[in-house]
């Protein structure tokens, strides 16, 4: 029994690549076009990576400054600090005083002749401030509005709003990306499925014969069956290798950072996926040239 069915399954898989190499040309369009749909489902899907990871980044690292009225006491400061610690769900806050804010400004701009004299002439003209940093850019815009509508008076500004832009312009370009490269994956996957389902059933129509022949001689259904859903893992398996292939050379074109007010190495990010991206690739290639096979051959094998 276990003799007979491997005999079966090699004669499936010789039949199978037959049927594939028959219809070379047919298979070789199919292969390519599932091959594209497959790279843009693959890319989609690290793009999201890469925007997670993104947006991540800017969240940590956009933190927001509050500028405080140069008349406003110490006290009352460190007041609306512990209180902010306690109502708002940040990481860290730090204050900042003006002699400490001065001291900042000379170590950053003493080798400055004219800015150095200029500020000898007047009194420390640098407000005190805090300096909060979070994990969600939601909590920013909450202290941004908790301030200003509860601490206007004290509050001589808050950089808060360049901020958000940049985030909210990520946010909305690559939700069109996003949109856009699922309506063309869409549309790849309909042209990829409908041409893995024409060379299945050219191959059931070239082969009719033979088919009427090998029932004859007693082969079963299930056996006539697997060499066509054989030919359509191996359209799905040759289209994955190729995407593989195009995307590990893509990979290596990638530089190692790309700067959007952060830096994300975006080549090691390819190596770390490279697993997953490889088992996805193998996946979707193989469920769409067997499912593509499995349609077609229910409705044309009888």
């Amino acid at each position: 029994m276990k003799k007979r069915f491997i005999n079966s399954t090699r004669r499936a898989l010789r039949l199978g690549w037959k049927n594939f190499y028959r219809e070379s040309g047919l298979s070789f369009v199919a292969v390519f076009v599932l091959m594209i749909t497959i790279s843009i489902d693959v890319l989609l899907f690290l793009l999201s990576g890469v925007v997670e990871i993104i947006i991540s980044d800017i969240e940590q690292k956009a933190d927001i400054t509050i500028d405080f009225q140069t008349t406003i006491p110490e006290e009352r400061i460190l007041e609306l600090k512990e209180d902010l610690e306690d109502n708002f769900e940040v990481n860290n806050i730090e204050y900042i005083s003006r002699d400490e804010a001065m001291t900042i400004f000379i170590q950053r701009f003493g080798d400055r002749r004219s800015l150095m004299e200029s500020l000898e002439e007047v009194d420390n003209p640098f407000p005190a401030s805090l300096n909060i940093s979070a994990d969600d850019s939601f909590v920013y815009r909450e202290i941004a509005d908790y301030l200003e509508r509860d601490h206007g008076g004290m509050i001589y500004s808050i950089d808060f709003a360049n901020r958000e832009e940049i985030i909210a312009g990520i946010f909305t370009a690559t939700e069109n990306i996003r949109r856009g490269g699922l309506i063309v994956a869409i549309i790849l996957s309909i042209v990829a499925i409908s041409l893995v389902y024409n060379t299945i059933k050219l191959a059931i129509y070239g082969l009719r014969e033979e088919i009427k022949v090998m029932r004859l001689v007693g082969s079963s259904n299930l056996f006539i069956r697997s060499s066509f859903i054989v030919q359509g893992a191996l359209v799905g398996c040759f289209a994955a290798f190729t995407s593989l292939v195009a995307l590990s050379l893509l990979g290596f074109l990638i530089p190692q950072t790309y700067n959007i007010t952060l830096e994300v190495n975006l080549y090691e990010y390819f190596l770390e996926m490279l697993p997953i991206v490889v088992a996805l690739q193998f996946a979707i290639g193989f469920l769409m040239g067997v499912g593509s096979s499995l349609v077609v051959v229910g409705r044309y094998l009888k």
